[in-house]
């Protein structure tokens, strides 16, 4: 938590990238939805983003209540005064009215959504967090029966959570894929919780995401990142840093027996990639670009993936192009066979990190870049 300081601003502490589900969209009619989600950095007093980016239809919540976790109180959410609020088709954003309240570093929330009327939702978030749906208004009822409970297969509508917290706090974008949109976010938040740094860490990774291309509607991809990048890495409270993480599925998605892309150059991955730099020094913002960790024995890698992946790592490491380099690489590579991940940091596809491969990923990013 940040006490009271005479200097405060509003700075990131949660928020995901929402896709476009126009395609399969969610149907709620008087039904409450329930996000539990944890906060990077803390403060005291808090406001919510929703977004209709990719809704062609006005969607109405009529009700939004938050929970804090640790002490158990509800806190209503008003918009200019009311309990309820609208969203415009293809609104990219409406921000809450400040709550006041205490929030830890770390803090566990969840974030109820009443939609009384039949609303169709079509932005949400395929990701980590962990949504159900109840029937009937429940958004005031902190407890609520597991019974009751119906798993949700994406959060709508909400993308961020601000608080309010010193002026010398700040809050780091993390930018990429599937492997952004799993552990090592958190664990990097925690690294930087335990060492007393006012840093919050925002999670805009999307699975299956590219840097230069649209996927397949039904995969649920995202947008490429040079269309998302000004959206989902710059335009939130107190970010002062990107790590990018980005790449990976522009080479491996036309590889394989069912090739869902196009094959692009590692050079035009790069360019890709320039452009995210050109526009975060448009901001002011200090962008650090981590290297491609290996894939070795992933289903379909050959020789071509393998020597785009090192021309693209090469880039990174030695072009001075990023203001920072972050070697994730080095850090979960298996020293005796350099082009896979070593086994106790592989999930078991060959791609995607487990647990201890996010928190060696996370230890090897130097704090002192954020200082």
């Amino acid at each position: 938590m940040k006490t009271q300081s005479a200097a405060e601003s509003w700075v990131g502490s949660w928020s995901i990238s929402p896709v476009d589900f126009s395609q399969s969209p969610f149907f709620f009619n008087n039904q409450t939805v329930r996000a539990a989600v944890r906060l990077s950095i803390g403060g005291n007093k808090m406001r919510l983003k929703f977004s209709n980016r990719f809704g062609g239809m006005p969607v109405v919540l009529s009700e939004v209540h938050v929970f804090i976790h640790r002490t158990g109180l509800r806190h209503p959410v008003l918009f200019q005064g009311s309990p309820m609020t609208g969203l415009q088709p293809y609104q990219e954003v409406i921000i809450s009215d400040p709550i006041d309240l205490e929030i830890h570093d770390l803090e566990e929330v969840k974030v109820s959504m009443f939609f009384s009327g039949n609303e169709t939702i079509e932005t949400a978030y395929q990701g980590s967090s962990r949504v159900a749906s109840i029937p009937g208004n429940s958004s005031s009822e902190v407890h609520v029966q597991e019974e009751h409970l119906h798993p949700e297969e994406a959060l709508p509508l909400l993308t961020g959570i601000e608080l309010y917290a010193s002026e010398t706090c700040m809050s780091v974008v993390t930018f990429g894929d599937s492997i952004t949109a799993m552990d090592w976010p958190d664990c990097f938040a925690e690294i930087l919780a335990e060492e007393s740094m006012e840093i919050g860490v925002l999670r805009q990774g999307i699975g299956g995401n590219k840097v230069l291309t649209d996927s397949p509607e039904a995969f649920k991809y995202g947008v490429a990142g040079v269309e998302r990048f000004k959206l989902d890495a710059l335009n939130h409270a107190g970010v002062k840093a990107i790590i990018v993480l980005h790449g990976v599925n522009d080479i491996i998605h036309s590889a394989g027996s069912n090739p869902i892309s196009q094959p692009v150059d590692a050079e035009e991955i790069i360019e890709g990639l320039k452009q995210y730099i050109g526009w975060a020094h448009e901001e002011n913002i200090r962008i650090c670009g981590a290297t491609l960790l290996p894939f070795g024995g992933y289903e379909g890698i050959t020789s071509i993936e393998e020597n785009k992946r090192r021309a693209i790592n090469d880039w990174i490491r030695n072009s001075g192009e990023f203001d920072a380099v972050i070697d994730f690489d080095r850090a979960v590579r298996n020293p005796d066979k350099p082009l896979e991940l070593l086994p106790a940091y592989d999930s078991g596809d060959h791609l995607h990190p487990s647990r201890e491969g996010a928190e060696a990923m996370a230890r090897s990013i130097d704090i002192n870049l954020f200082v």
